[in-house]
């Protein structure tokens, strides 16, 4: 996979300015990606459920 000349150019400046590899940045950066894109996706099933059981959530808390 190529990326576009724009964006290795400012991987490689990320991975300067830190201190890294260019492929340390690149694996620091898709983990924190990967990481956002997990607790999106549980907090959207966690709304849902929320949304299902508000009833249910609503006596509980009473």
């Amino acid at each position: 996979m190529r990326l576009p000349e724009d964006i290795q150019n400012r991987i490689r400046a990320a991975a300067e300015e830190d201190g890294n590899s260019v492929n340390t940045e690149v694996v620091v950066a898709l983990t924190e990606f990967l990481q956002r894109r997990q607790t999106e996706r549980v907090r959207q099933y966690a709304l849902e459920i929320a949304k299902e059981d508000a009833e249910l959530l609503a006596r509980l808390a009473e």
